[in-house]
């Protein structure tokens, strides 16, 4: 086997290993501060810590609000987990990796779907218990270049495995 294969091959074994290890920290940071702290620290806005803050606000409806995008972050874990198991095991073009890349971009599009749902929805409550409510729809531009640019490197995949299969047929 080419060694430099290999090396890739270690590589995403580091990494997987390395994404586990970083999502063990966020949970049990996460639930320390929620369990110890009474405080929610996963993407939060001004106006979701002013109701958190707030002894009339629901929290478990705030909570409620701020689950997807925790459960759209352990499926991302997920799927980016199989993705680096198939580099782990040389499988860097095939189907089935291209698979898992495709569902971590369309898991990105939702996440940020949902972080735009997410303030709609806070802001909303928000005007149930307060007079002046300012809804802030923050756009993160790095986000959109972050998905163009994933859908950029999984066209040029998809490209680099058809001029592939070509030269084996030429062959």
């Amino acid at each position: 086997m080419n060694p430099n294969i290999q090396k890739l091959m270690n590589i995403s074994g580091f990494f997987r290993i390395f994404v586990l290890i970083a999502t063990a920290i966020m949970v049990v940071y996460l639930g320390y501060n929620y369990l110890i702290e009474d405080q929610i620290r996963f993407s939060t806005s001004h106006l979701f810590l002013e109701l958190w803050n707030d002894e009339r606000a629901n929290k478990e409806i705030l909570l409620a609000i701020r689950t997807p995008l925790f459960i759209t972050l352990l499926i991302g874990v997920y799927w980016l987990q199989k993705l680096l198991g198939y580099y782990q095991q040389g499988h860097f073009f095939g189907s089935e990796s291209m698979s898992c890349y495709l569902w971590l971009i369309w898991i990105k599009v939702f996440d940020f779907v949902i972080e735009i749902i997410q303030q709609l929805v806070t802001g909303y409550y928000h005007q149930t218990f307060f007079e002046h409510t300012n809804i802030e729809l923050t756009i993160d531009f790095g986000k959109i270049t972050t998905v163009l640019l994933m859908l950029i490197i999984a066209y040029l995949l998809k490209a680099a495995k058809e001029i592939e299969a070509e030269n084996k047929e030429f062959i």
